[in-house]
């Protein structure tokens, strides 16, 4: 398997420290950003002089460990393990020469990515760590070369006029109309030109379904790689919206009666060249195992589009199975779970199908991969690929087979997801393979963060709750 510091095997450590330190003997450059993702997936960095990083990235840059658990808004939850337990210390932050990057949107500054250590090992609770793990436990004979595709949803905001909060920067549900798709031309094209220098290449934008609501796509890539694209792909988005005086945001659902936003993770897997989770013109699964008897009905799972390879039923059913779990690491937020809506196209239920989206899993036409569309768009990449791909993996190991694929809204036929957060951490909790899988520092670390999230709510008295029961109680 690829190393996780490292983009392909082809490349070499030297070549990479090489580029960074070209990169870096720009007199232009003055500063470094030294950059991590915490739990939620939020970019923080250090800002560092250009001669200090240089002298010190060897060694690293000191960090508070607390970081990678607080919450979006930096409340400091008990029990993360990296708080209190540690008496609050430090760890290391530790460049990847590979990930060195000009930030486009400045004349005068660099960007590294960086692991989380402590002395000199890779700390659990960080979630590039968290999938480093996944990927390295795959089993030799399953070993898969895969292949990931995020498409993310956000909202293009404006400060309302009125000061009652935010407008979105077109008026109504335009989706691919193009005149509507004209009027952020101007964002869109700094961000297209932008990611070109940042390494999360775009490749189109479409007007999506809600009102001042997009997607952007960019390219597919292997599993670390992508999770760091996307990782930096969000942070570009919402960077180029602060250079137009704009508030671009990934929160699942900024408008009640209006679309949520998704992230929809698109997973593929070849062995030797040829698509493992794709079955054979013979109708015979191709990878490891062509034995297709064990299908739900006895005989494969099709439709116009083609068939699933008995390796990817087996992978659709590890996901299905652990969609619980996957629905608190994919929706993190309180918000997130007004997103799943019977009968719309974000998921409500634990199900797969054919093209189908009002599943939870999709198989869509063409090139044979399985999508996950359980993620809200407000999802840490790293933890939706390392969820997905330890469930997938955990399908396989345990030839597991789905129930047949669902036609229609999968509601009342299928089980739902959970439909709170309380419901969905519980189900993390319980979940021992995705725990085993993505370590039990990085489970304990992120349920305690969104605990914190949930008491501050409960704490919180709204203007709904105003509205409702002042005058009539």
């Amino acid at each position: 398997m690829t190393d996780a510091n490292e983009p392909t095997p082809s490349t070499h450590a030297d070549d990479h420290v090489e580029q960074m330190l070209d990169l870096l003997s720009d007199p232009e450059i003055d500063h470094v950003f030294v950059e991590f993702p915490d739990i939620n997936g939020i970019s923080r960095t250090k800002q560092l002089r250009t001669d200090y990083f240089l002298d010190s990235w060897e060694t690293g840059f000191p960090v508070n460990l607390l970081i990678l658990a607080q919450t979006p808004r930096n409340a400091v939850p008990e029990g993360s393990g990296v708080g209190e337990e540690i008496d609050y210390g430090d760890g290391t932050l530790r460049p990847l020469p590979h990930t060195a990057c000009r930030l486009p949107w400045r004349d005068d500054a660099a960007r590294v990515l960086c692991d989380v250590v402590v002395d000199g090992d890779l700390v659990g609770a960080s979630p590039r760590t968290a999938l480093a793990r996944v990927l390295e436990s795959v089993p030799d004979e399953l070993d898969f070369e895969f292949t990931v595709g995020s498409e993310l949803e956000f909202y293009l905001l404006d400060d309302a006029e009125s000061g009652s909060g935010y407008e979105p920067i077109t008026s109504d549900k335009h989706e691919c109309v193009s005149w509507a798709t004209e009027e952020v031309s101007a964002f869109y094209n700094d961000l297209a030109a932008w990611s070109e220098e940042y390494g999360a290449t775009v490749t189109s934008l479409m007007h999506e379904h809600g009102a001042g609501q997009l997607e952007v796509l960019f390219e597919y890539g292997d599993p670390m790689g992508q999770a760091d694209d996307t990782f930096d792909f969000k942070r570009l988005v919402k960077q180029t919206g602060r250079c137009h005086d704009l508030w671009a945001t990934f929160m699942a659902k900024p408008f009640g009666g209006r679309a949520g936003s998704g992230y929809h993770l698109h997973i593929g897997a070849f062995q030797d060249g040829e698509n493992v989770f794709e079955a054979d013109d013979a109708g015979s699964s191709a990878g490891t195992d062509t034995d297709t008897s064990a299908s739900a009905d006895g005989d494969e799972a099709s439709n116009d589009e083609g068939t699933l390879s008995r390796t990817g039923r087996q992978f659709v059913a590890g996901v299905v199975d652990h969609a619980d779990a996957i629905a608190a690491l994919g929706t993190p937020t309180i918000n997130g779970f007004k997103r799943y809506e019977r009968g719309s196209f974000a998921p409500y239920t634990a199900s797969w199908g054919y093209d189908n989206r009002m599943t939870g899993i999709r198989i869509p036409s063409g090139t044979t991969r399985i999508e996950n569309r359980i993620p809200s768009a407000d999802a840490n990449p790293y933890l939706v690929i390392a969820a997905t791909i330890a469930a997938g993996l955990d399908g396989i190991e345990r030839n597991l087979e789905p129930e047949p694929p669902v036609s229609g809204d999968p509601a009342g036929d299928r089980p739902p997801l959970p439909q709170s957060p309380e419901l969905a951490l519980a189900a993390l909790e319980s979940d021992e393979t995705l725990t085993a899988s993505l370590g039990e520092d990085l489970i304990q670390a992120f349920v305690a963060a969104k605990r914190a999230e949930l008491e501050s709510f409960r704490d919180t008295v709204t203007d709904w709750e105003r509205e409702q029961y002042v005058e009539t109680l």
